[in-house]
């Protein structure tokens, strides 16, 4: 066996005399009771010289390297917990834990990061889509996180180039979303004229369009019937407790020994320094819109106004409280609220359609009366026309009236 010498730190050359590959091991930062290499093997001898010198100008940038290339499964993990959480809305994690979990990683989560090619991706699309059946929507989504993945990995210098971008993305799944029109919306808050909690909920969901986290996250302090405006700066998510007794588990067990994060005795929810939450009970926590526009005013009809004055007269939230509450005052869970609204929907005899439809409903009967386009947008919280066309369901006939004719749409006049 040949072997070259050089000086502590800068790594060593020899050939392998088992199969005459030349091979390059430079010593890495050390962890607590493990010794680190980076090995480097290449059939020519001039070749492994070049990427040990390229491996040395790495580590001098960077201060570390990975010993080894990781599996696109690993890396998504590493990637979500140490860069992307930065990046994104708390609650919004968890959905892109969902897509890795569900998606990426049964379909191609055991190649090698720097063996990843086109036709992987393809592999994953077409494990969502025929293996998994669900919507080109879910591929597209999958597909996105792993571009973004792929994207800080090139960042990093560990792979040379993001293969999720040679290949075209899938189409977003053209979905009609049922809701409420004029006459059923109207119905819905007729059938809870003599529940003044449901009327203000089931009200303010059809006739303000906002989501049912802001609905739900709403204070009195946010509200002015006398200008006739709600104002949407919180709202109401539950949020996935991780483990805080280590940052990842050993042999898929936690030193808690429980499974999920929820039981850990050290459970803990990640919060960016620069996303503003407060958590109020249990997994349940009020977070600021997810966006600029989501943090904005929205106007009140005058029959909601009067639903809301009688609501108020028999309970009086004080400020900083919530405003639907649970009979013992705690948070309204959003699945609980979701089973409420198809209560509703089934005591009035209408069509089983999903909460958040409420605000498909309220987008289209803006459109009705005439609302233009911009005001739509500042109304709903959307950041762009595009978004909210599909939350609009054109009618045949429609009206060129003024914002304020939406409360006589539902609830005309005697």
């Amino acid at each position: 066996m040949a072997k070259n010498k050089r000086a502590k730190g800068t790594g060593t050359i020899y050939q392998r005399a088992s199969d005459g590959m030349w091979v390059a091991s430079l010593e890495l930062p050390s962890e607590p009771g493990k010794r680190r290499r980076k090995v480097i093997v290449r059939a020519k001898k001039g070749d492994v010289v070049a990427a040990l010198r390229d491996a040395r100008k790495e580590l001098e940038r960077t201060g570390d390297l990975p010993a080894a290339q990781p599996t696109l499964g690993v890396w998504l993990d590493l990637w979500l917990q140490r860069s992307a959480a930065k990046r994104l809305k708390v609650s919004t994690v968890p959905s892109y834990q969902s897509k890795i979990e569900t998606c990426l990683k049964p379909s191609i989560g055991r190649i090698r990061l720097d063996k990843l090619t086109p036709a992987h991706v393809e592999r994953m699309h077409e494990y969502v889509m025929v293996t998994r059946g669900l919507s080109s929507t879910s591929a597209l989504g999958a597909h996105r996180i792993l571009a973004k993945a792929l994207t800080d990995a090139v960042r990093e210098g560990r792979i040379s180039r993001n293969v999720a971008t040679l290949v075209d993305a899938p189409k977003k799944a053209a979905v009609t979303i049922p809701a409420l029109d004029g006459p059923e919306a109207r119905a819905m808050l007729l059938a809870q004229r003599e529940d003044e909690e449901a009327a203000a909920k089931w009200g303010t969901a059809l006739l303000t369009g906002i989501r049912q986290g802001e609905r739900l996250g709403l204070m009195p302090d946010y509200i002015d019937l006398d200008r006739k405006v709600l104002t949407v700066a919180w709202q109401l998510k539950r949020l996935r407790w991780d483990h805080g007794c280590a940052k990842a588990p050993t042999d898929g067990v936690w030193p808690c020994g429980r499974k999920r994060g929820g039981n850990c005795p050290e459970r803990h929810v990640t919060i960016p320094q620069d996303q503003e939450a407060r958590h109020v009970d249990g997994g349940l926590w009020l977070l600021r819109p997810k966006s600029r526009a989501g943090w904005r005013e929205v106007p009140i009809c005058e029959p909601l106004a009067a639903i809301l004055r009688a609501y108020f007269q028999t309970r009086d939230p004080q400020p900083g409280q919530l405003i639907f509450t649970r009979p013992d005052g705690r948070p309204i869970d959003p699945k609980d609220d979701s089973a409420a609204w198809d209560a509703a929907l089934a005591a009035a005899g209408l069509p089983d359609v999903t909460e958040h439809s409420a605000r498909h409903t309220c987008a289209t009967l803006l459109l009705e009366v005439g609302v233009p386009e911009a005001i739509r947008i500042k109304i709903l919280g959307h950041s762009s026309a595009t978004v909210t066309a599909g939350y609009t369901k054109v009618a045949d006939a429609l009206t060129q009236d003024a914002m304020r004719q939406l409360g006589e749409l539902v609830m005309p006049k005697p």
